[in-house]
């Protein structure tokens, strides 16, 4: 093998090495995002309604449509009973939304949201409604809302794509199905050297009589 077709075969070879230890050798340092500040905070009390939600993390939220897809926040009262229209809003480190509160009493907040590494996350947590008299109490549901669907349109067997199961732990996140778009950008990125590379060897070959 001449010096010109080892060079043009070592090259890219190690351009994939390095791709390769790069992608994957770095994404498991990337961490789960981790939400620090609530409102309302868990545990606490609230007295107005509607109330406003917000969960701010430590990093940007990967929000790659700028569609809010793959991000929920749905909240339900002691009877399992759902309140809210279902829409949300993806502000870089912020997810938030306004829901319309039933009667008194303890009512859990489940979200979830697309980590900076690509993995999509559930987390609850709960917090006590303590209304003035003059409240008056809004309709909870059997089912969750689908944002922009007439709630007496929907189907009562359809729900929402957001909607996950939660861990009852507060604080603790609960990975689902994994989507990394890292680790398939690389892998296609592998794939398309490893093709360049064959195809500057056969060219090669043909040229020197092979």
């Amino acid at each position: 093998m001449t010096p010109t077709v080892r060079t043009l075969l070592v090259t890219p070879l190690l351009g994939v090495f390095v791709l390769f230890v790069l992608v994957f050798g770095g994404s498991p340092a990337l961490a789960h995002n981790v939400v620090e500040n609530y409102t309302p905070e868990p545990g606490s009390t609230v007295t107005e309604s509607p109330v406003d939600i917000s969960l701010t993390s430590n990093d940007l939220y990967l929000d790659l449509a700028g569609d809010g897809q793959g991000f929920g926040i749905v909240v339900r009262d002691s009877q399992g009973l759902y309140y809210g229209d279902g829409c949300h809003l993806v502000e870089e480190r912020t997810l938030s939304a306004s829901v319309e509160l039933g009667e008194a009493g303890t009512y859990e907040i489940v979200y979830q949201f697309v980590s900076a590494d690509g993995h999509s996350l559930s987390e609850s947590y709960t917090f006590e409604f303590a209304p003035a008299a003059s409240h008056s109490p809004a309709v909870g549901y059997e089912t969750p809302a689908e944002c922009g669907v007439v709630r007496e349109l929907a189907s009562e067997e359809t729900t929402p794509e957001t909607v996950v199961t939660a861990s009852s732990s507060e604080g603790v996140a609960v990975e689902q199905e994994p989507r990394d778009p890292i680790l398939i950008v690389g892998f296609l990125s592998i794939v398309s050297i490893a093709v360049v590379v064959w195809v500057v060897w056969r060219v090669r070959q043909k040229r020197n009589g092979n």
